[in-house]
C-alpha cells in the first residue's frame, strides 16, 4: 500500500492506494473529493500535477486530456495511473490557484 497525498478543492487529503489501484479509485472508495468525468483518460478532468513520487502513468490516453508535453512535466491522469511509491498529488485546479497567488506575492513584491 502507498500512501497518496492528495490536494483538493483547497484541502489536504492522505489516504491509501493499492498498487494495483489508481490512485483516482482508491480516492473515491474512500469518498474524498476529486473531480472525475469518464475514467477512462478520455477527459482530462482528473489530471493532477505530481510533486513527489513515482508512478506510472498509462500511454493509451487522450492526447486532448493530457499531452506529451504535460506528461514530461510531471502531469498524469489520476485515472490511468498507478503508484509506485507514496505519492504527493494536487489537482490542476489547486496547482494553478497556487501558481497564480505566488506568482501576486512574487510580483507585489517587485
Amino acid at each position: 500500500m502507498n500512501k497518496i497525498t492528495l490536494k483538493a478543492r483547497g484541502q489536504q487529503f492522505e489516504y491509501s492506494c493499492a498498487a494495483e489501484v489508481t490512485p483516482l479509485r482508491a480516492a473515491r472508495d474512500q469518498f474524498i473529493p476529486i473531480p472525475t468525468g469518464c475514467i477512462r483518460g478520455g477527459c482530462g478532468m482528473c489530471k493532477v500535477k505530481v510533486l513527489d513520487g513515482q508512478y506510472e502513468q498509462e500511454v493509451i490516453r487522450s492526447h486532448d486530456a493530457l499531452s506529451d508535453e504535460e506528461v514530461a512535466n510531471g502531469y498524469a491522469l489520476a485515472c490511468c495511473m498507478t503508484a509506485k511509491s507514496d505519492l504527493e498529488i494536487i489537482t490542476v485546479e489547486d496547482y494553478e490557484k497556487v501558481q497564480k497567488e505566488s506568482s501576486e506575492i512574487i510580483s507585489g513584491r517587485n
